[in-house]
């Protein structure tokens, strides 16, 4: 993979460390805890278009990252990377949970959006209901 910069290079690597560690909550922290650190429970967000190119770069790293990271990197640890790294910058985002039916059972998905701009889990989120939703909003300086 070829870094344009060392910024991307260090993108990557948070992203790399965060889908590791969020993995590893996900698997011994039930979500109920984990929810409580999302942000507010089903607020609109506040649309923020002024940190688009840094919404992008941290798509990209968390898109290098999980096609090299050493699990099977699944949309809710990069949903839950995505809003740590938007958060860590003070940039506005909601992240979304969705339930779809699927033959007798049920088939969950995550994704984020910050602004209009869909940070991960883009495909499919279009046939999940959403059940729940955390906006983390940006923090005044």
């Amino acid at each position: 993979m070829k870094y344009r910069t060392f910024q991307d290079l260090a993108l990557f690597v948070e992203a790399f460390i965060f889908l590791h560690t969020s993995k590893l909550i996900i698997l011994i922290i039930p979500f109920k805890k984990i929810a409580a650190n999302l942000g507010k429970l089903n607020e609109l967000q506040v649309q923020s278009s002024s940190n688009t190119q840094k919404v992008k770069s941290i798509y990209v790293a968390i898109q290098r990252a999980a096609k090299l990271s050493f699990h099977s990197s699944k949309c809710y640890d990069q949903a839950l990377t995505a809003r740590w790294m938007l958060g860590n910058r003070s940039i506005p985002s909601t992240i979304y949970f969705g339930l779809a039916k699927e033959g007798n059972g049920l088939s969950a998905h995550a994704w984020v959006k910050s602004g209009n701009y869909i940070v991960t889990g883009k495909p499919g989120m279009d046939n999940f209901t959403v059940v729940a939703s955390f906006t983390h909003q940006a923090l005044k300086r």
